[in-house]
């Protein structure tokens, strides 16, 4: 009996590294293996057969392997991070106990927190976390009936989104200075409201307050200020 990492569970036979690639690779949505693979046309050869060391080397020449082989961790991981999120989500829904009452899904860049810091704003933690409450909070029916709500699918996205969002803003309005992580989704986008101040029992920490689908164009409301990233609608 061996270790799979790939999977976190024991497997009776080890998977031949191809397999495991593709298997891991089939855990990503369509738009997140383009990105992976640099297009489209990248992502038909690598369905087509053409080995993703070769695919990824080809676009990324001045990497060595030892680079590649570090890269495909974090996609790892990142969908491990994505599993918890779906274990947490399950749970909530079927009123289990928690395994976890949170989970760290990104960290905040030196960019912004040096951003931050400049404008006197609060840092509890670097590292972003998705709490219970905030899970249950973004994923509520009555939000995915107006329309508001995240899919599932969409929510597993959120580690993602937290490392390459297509941009960052900070909410002037009402003085809460909450930066905004946006995923550009043509006419709509998903918005991930981060509070950087917020506390819990005493706890201190940066969480995912809330996120859902806006306009893409409501963001070109004065209230909020781009600090990372182009936006125009």
């Amino acid at each position: 009996m061996e270790y799979n990492p790939y999977y976190r569970e024991v497997n009776s036979k080890r998977k031949p590294w191809k397999q495991a690639v593709k298997e891991i690779m089939e855990k990503f949505s369509e738009y997140e293996q383009r990105q992976i693979l640099g297009s489209k046309e990248k992502l038909q050869e690598f369905k087509q057969g053409k080995d993703i060391e070769e695919i990824f080397s080809s676009i990324r020449e001045k990497y060595s392997i030892r680079k590649y082989v570090d890269l495909f961790g974090k996609m790892s991981l990142k969908s491990d991070i994505s599993m918890d999120i779906k274990r947490m989500l399950n749970e909530i829904k079927n009123k289990q106990k928690l395994t976890k009452n949170k989970i760290k899904v990104g960290e905040l860049n030196n960019e912004i927190i040096k951003f931050l810091e400049e404008k006197g704003i609060p840092i509890h933690t670097k590292e972003i976390y998705l709490t219970h409450k905030g899970l249950s909070h973004l994923a509520r029916e009555s939000k995915k009936k107006r329309g508001a709500g995240l899919s599932e699918s969409d929510i597993l996205r959120i580690p993602y989104i937290m490392r390459r969002p297509s941009a960052i803003f900070l909410e002037l309005s009402n003085k809460k200075m909450n930066l905004l992580y946006c995923d550009n989704q043509s006419q709509k986008c998903i918005k991930i409201v981060i509070d950087t101040k917020h506390i819990e029992k005493k706890t201190k920490l940066t969480i995912i307050k809330t996120a859902g689908y806006i306009n893409s164009s409501d963001m070109n409301n004065p209230n909020f200020k781009l600090i990372f990233g182009d936006w125009e609608f």
